[in-house]
């Protein structure tokens, strides 16, 4: 990530300029919060919002991963085991959690990972931000840190003592989680918040300047995590404001790192990646994402349909195995320090 981090102008406290960083951090918060709102007036908007989240979102920030893994020869070669050998450990792994646990246990595994693959992207994001801002590499901001990380262990705190019965349709498990535990990291999550913001306060007010990219950051953060853990009652309706923030962020921080990679122009040996990562073909990098998922999901649909209703288990399997395998190749990518992926 320190490879977007450092902007063209040096100095400068953005990831790449301030447009963009509005319309990652701004513009992503708002399509979040609209697009969720709206799912809540009823349930048929809450259906088409879904769709939609699933098919322009969700399945197109999964194959905006393989532009960092899988988009030409030299980067096939590098993660030959992340993309052929994990694939069936994972498979398998996921049809032996299901098989000993059913579906409860597929569930409550997505639920919970899920949501510490968005804190860790939030955390990405804040220390590449951090860097832009002149951090060092190895530095932590740790008050920044404990706002980013407790307030997402706040709100599964809080949906773990709704003891929810189901998570979209689907049972769902749940430790049981004593209230003076949660009011303890609410109030901690708060406390955080609190000196955090007078860090940011008491320079600005000495003239110094104000962070402004990060700061707008951690708050999205915060926003979106309460609204979508805590403010919103149902979880399966809250889950989908925070998906929605997670994969249209995953898609322009990914772009963002693919067209600084690629900054002085297309790169003959990888030349489909580094057109579509140019500035003015930023559309094309979107629809490319959009239709390689749409090719590989209507397959994968097709194939699962075929299955009669007691193999349905086969369906929700190979969609997780899918998003567990894009949760640990994302993990490695981000942290390696390999010439394609660094």
């Amino acid at each position: 990530m320190s490879a977007v981090a450092r902007s063209a102008s040096g100095g400068a406290r953005w990831l790449r300029s301030a447009p963009f960083d509005l319309a990652l951090v701004v513009g992503v918060l708002a399509l979040a919060l609209a697009l969720g709102g709206a799912a809540l007036t009823s349930p048929a908007a809450f259906t088409i919002v879904v769709y939609a989240d699933v098919w322009l979102l969700a399945y197109p920030h999964i194959a905006s991963m393989y532009t960092r893994v899988a988009f030409d020869r030299v980067s096939v070669r590098a993660h030959r085991f992340l993309l052929f050998g994990l694939p069936p450990i994972v498979l398998l792994a996921t049809a032996g959690a299901t098989l000993l646990g059913g579906v409860v246990a597929l569930n409550t595994i997505y639920f919970y990972w899920q949501s510490w693959h968005y804190t860790r992207q939030s955390y990405g994001i804040s220390r590449a931000y951090e860097r832009a801002g002149g951090q060092p590499v190895l530095g932590r901001d740790t008050v920044s840190d404990c706002v980013v990380y407790s307030f997402p262990l706040w709100g599964l705190l809080h949906r773990a003592q709704q003891q929810n019965a189901e998570f979209f349709g689907a049972p769902l498990w749940s430790p049981r989680v004593p209230h003076a535990l949660v009011v303890a990291v609410a109030l901690f999550a708060l406390a955080s918040l609190g000196v955090w913001t007078w860090q940011r306060v008491r320079p600005a007010r000495d003239g110094a300047p104000l962070r402004i990219g990060h700061t707008l950051f951690v708050l999205s953060h915060v926003v979106m995590t309460v609204v979508s853990y805590i403010a919103v009652r149902d979880i399966t309706r809250g889950w989908l404001f925070i998906n929605i923030w997670h994969n249209a962020q995953y898609m322009l921080f990914v772009w963002a790192f693919n067209a600084r990679q690629f900054r002085e122009g297309v790169d003959p040996s990888r030349r489909l990646l580094s057109r579509i990562s140019q500035r003015q073909n930023v559309l094309w990098y979107a629809l490319t994402c959009l239709g390689l998922s749409t090719l590989f999901y209507a397959t994968l649909g097709q194939l699962t349909s075929r299955s009669a209703t007691p193999l349905l288990p086969l369906v929700l399997v190979t969609h997780q195995t899918v998003n567990f395998h894009h949760y640990i190749v994302d993990a490695v990518i981000w942290r390696s320090r390999r010439p394609t992926t660094r």
